[in-house]
């Protein structure tokens, strides 16, 4: 880069200051800003790379604004279109540097991170032997130490704030698929169960087709969007448009430098009527809390699960001519009452921010309604039915169904960070596909046969090897949810995806609640 000189100054301010007439900075301040630079070019010790000095200051002045403003670099930008359109080999998550520090900003839910444990808000601080925080991080650095060939094991050290210490996660690497809708099947006579991970540029279309899947005119839906973190927000129009009747409002945002902006539903919606429920959790967020936002408003289905993450501020990623860009919150966004679904927050503190949304597991939010204390001054009505909901933190589900957690022990934790299951499952089936495809006619009887029970002591004995020590009482504990996971995981190797949530679900308390809503409904 050359050197920032007087004449620089002076170019950069003649060309930013016309565009910034309306704003609130100061001729003043922006000449402070470039004067700076001339300064530490001139008189700094040391050589800089003056590219990577730009790009951190930038990353100083957002990280005092809200928790989802982002500098991204260009290898940064082009993995998150490459996330939103195409296919990849990775561990499928999003990410943002942050302070120097490997922030993961949304975990891909079915993706390889999904399954061990990763969430939103963790902080990577080593990937296998390299340390990755306070080290200079580049994006390009952190592209190559967690792509890599399918099949292959990357270790991970993960900070979680509000847990002490460190947590190591094995990542088994796989193919991030461009699809978004990753199960569907009739759950069912005539219902049928959608399963989306993330909201990308072929969702609409997706969920679109996975509906029209059965052949037949749908006699209910479940549309699942727990664990969904969000994407883009023209793909959460174009699915709340699929339930809603023309004219309806789908959402408006507005912001202090932006235009009011309203949606509506434009009438060609393929399931305006019937029975809906949508599935969300605490880690759907954003663009789910869109769609499940407008569903509720309208009564139009029902909301089943626990309360939602709570992001509700709109961004717009604003391109630098080196590829970078700077992804801004421009906009807060409001379901069609009025309601804000964003969670409070304290700018330039992120770490409260997403401290705050692990904290709701410690108050017990995750297993009582009567838990979750919503400000009163947020209360708003339903626009047909005129039931109250509440903003300024998330969805509150119609139907609250408490997280299962009966399972849990250190011997399923050891097992699921280390992804020893998975390994197992894939080394045993490499030589069974095809005799248990000729064996079994359906999920079901592989599910049934007791020989496949059997196969459980093989991974116990397995865990043993890979030096898992484990209390009895622990394995007593975790085995039937493990078990249930291994018989998921012989199917979904044998079929496909959307046989190994079959399997997974069949004993899944927010499942089952969804879908004895949705009969329930059907039966009205």
């Amino acid at each position: 880069m050359k050197k920032i000189s007087a004449l620089l100054a002076a170019v950069i301010l003649s060309v930013i200051m016309p565009v910034c007439a309306n704003a609130q900075f100061s001729r003043e301040q922006f000449s402070k800003i470039a004067m700076a630079l001339m300064f530490i070019q001139d008189y700094y010790v040391d050589t800089l790379d003056y590219d990577s000095l730009a790009d951190k200051a930038i990353e100083a002045v957002v990280s005092s604004l809200d928790p989802h403003t982002v500098f991204m670099t260009r290898q940064a930008t082009e993995e998150a279109d490459e996330s939103m359109s195409g296919e990849f080999d990775g561990i499928g998550i999003e990410f943002a540097i942050i302070k120097d520090t490997l922030t993961v900003q949304n975990v891909i839910e079915g993706g390889p991170a999904s399954k061990v444990g990763l969430q939103t808000g963790d902080k990577i601080v080593k990937v296998d032997t390299v340390y990755v925080a306070g080290t200079g991080l580049s994006t390009n650095k952190v592209r190559t130490l967690l792509r890599g060939r399918r099949g292959s094991k990357v270790d991970v050290d993960v900070v979680r704030k509000g847990v002490p210490g460190t947590r190591t996660y094995r990542i088994t690497r796989d193919r991030i698929p461009m699809e978004s809708v990753v199960a569907v099947y009739e759950a069912a006579p005539g219902v049928v169960y959608v399963k989306l991970s993330r909201f990308a540029a072929t969702s609409g279309r997706e969920v679109y087709d996975a509906i029209r899947s059965l052949g037949v005119e749908p006699e209910g839906v479940i549309l699942d969007l727990r664990g969904n973190g969000g994407g883009l927000l023209s793909s959460a129009l174009n699915i709340a448009n699929l339930f809603l009747a023309k004219g309806q409002l789908l959402m408006y945002s507005e912001g202090a430098r932006v235009k009011t902006n309203e949606e509506f539903a434009t009438g060609s919606g393929i399931y305006q009527e019937g029975p809906l429920v949508i599935m969300v959790d605490e880690n759907s967020a954003s663009a789910s809390e869109i769609v499940a936002g407008a569903i509720q408003d309208w009564d139009r289905g029902t909301i089943v699960g626990r309360r939602t993450f709570g992001k509700g501020l709109v961004q717009r990623e604003l391109p630098f001519r080196d590829g970078s860009a700077l992804r801004v919150t421009v906009a807060r966004y409001h379901t069609p009452s009025g309601r804000v679904i964003q969670s409070p927050y304290e700018e330039g503190n992120s770490d409260e921010y997403y401290q705050e949304h692990n904290e709701r597991y410690a108050r017990g939010e995750s297993f009582s309604r009567d838990s979750i204390r919503f400000d009163e001054s947020q209360k708003f009505k339903t626009l047909v039915k005129g039931r109250t909901v509440y903003g300024g933190g998330g969805i509150m589900p119609d139907i609250f169904v408490p997280r299962d957690t009966s399972y849990v022990s250190r011997f399923y934790t050891a097992v699921a960070t280390r992804g020893l299951l998975q390994e197992f499952v894939n080394g045993y089936m490499d030589s069974r596909r095809t005799t248990m495809r000729q064996k079994y006619s359906s999920w079901k009887e592989l599910v049934a046969d007791p020989a496949v029970d059997a196969v459980f002591d093989e991974f116990l004995e397995y865990t043993k090897a890979e030096g898992v020590k484990a209390a009895d009482e622990d394995v007593e504990k975790s085995s039937p949810e493990l078990k249930l996971a291994m018989k998921a995981l012989m199917a979904r190797a044998v079929w496909d995806e959307s046989v190994y949530y079959q399997v997974i679900y069949s004993e899944d308390a927010d499942y089952r609640a969804a879908l004895e809503e949705v009969l329930a409904l059907k039966a009205r």
